[in-house]
């Protein structure tokens, strides 16, 4: 059907990408010849799987190359614009301060190599996870159930500092955060368009789809749903926008 200009025309990317186990949270790079996602394997564990375009198709994803990924789970990636830095939230990590924290971690000639705990100034001993890195890197968003928000789950930001570390988290206010769960963050390569899920935003059913819009005096639209046939009377998840 009709979604604006576009016909929606959900296609499956194959047995390539998916399998019998829990494949989500897919990321492109820039030039968009690379893919990420997150896969469960053996049992509850989450870990990074790639996959290269080349020939007019998907190659078959392996798993992440260097040591990002563990026998515990990681889960739930942004991208730099560069390609050459992830940001992703952990669990069961010695030095966690509890639940999901945010890592990053830089691709090196040996893969994926983990190089930065993000401290305590940005998590927390509840739930940090679901980063988003803005295309010009300044701005990272993330969703929490630290205590002080609006209730459920809220999306915060941090912004990066001169001298090269991120800011204290700034929650994103009522216009996007209500009494309800409000996550999977996604900032457009615009960086100006915010898209996020809530199960509390008038909607057609579970977690729907949304987007807010940054205004010239630095406030947030109020939430636009997407509508049907992208949003449905089920739960819709996270969604990744190309360039």
């Amino acid at each position: 059907k009709p979604a604006g200009n576009y016909v929606f025309d959900p296609r499956n990317l194959g047995p390539n990408i998916n399998s019998p186990l829990l494949e989500y949270w897919p990321s492109l790079s820039i030039d968009g010849t690379e893919l990420v996602f997150t896969r469960r394997v053996n049992g509850n564990n989450e870990d990074f799987f790639i996959s290269k375009y080349k020939n007019g198709q998907w190659q078959p994803a392996e798993p992440a190359a260097g040591n990002i990924n563990t026998t515990q789970s990681e889960a739930a990636q942004t991208l730099s614009a560069d390609g050459q830095w992830m940001i992703y939230p952990a669990n069961g990590r010695k030095d966690s301060y509890g639940n999901y924290d945010l890592y990053m971690s830089q691709q090196t000639p040996e893969g994926w190599m983990d190089t930065y705990h993000f401290g305590g100034l940005i998590n927390s001993d509840q739930w940090e996870s679901q980063p988003s890195l803005s295309s010009d890197s300044k701005d990272l968003y993330f969703a929490s159930r630290r205590p002080g928000g609006y209730g459920g789950i809220d999306i915060y930001v941090c912004h990066l500092k001169p001298n090269g570390y991120f800011s204290e988290p700034e929650n994103l206010g009522p216009d996007v955060n209500t009494p309800g769960d409000d996550q999977c963050p996604f900032i457009h390569a615009d960086n100006q368009t915010l898209y996020f899920t809530s199960n509390y935003w008038p909607g057609y059913g579970d977690d729907d789809l949304f987007f807010v819009r940054k205004q010239s005096n630095g406030e947030w639209s109020k939430p636009i749903n997407l509508g049907y046939p992208i949003n449905t009377v089920g739960k819709e998840g996270t969604l990744f926008i190309a360039a």
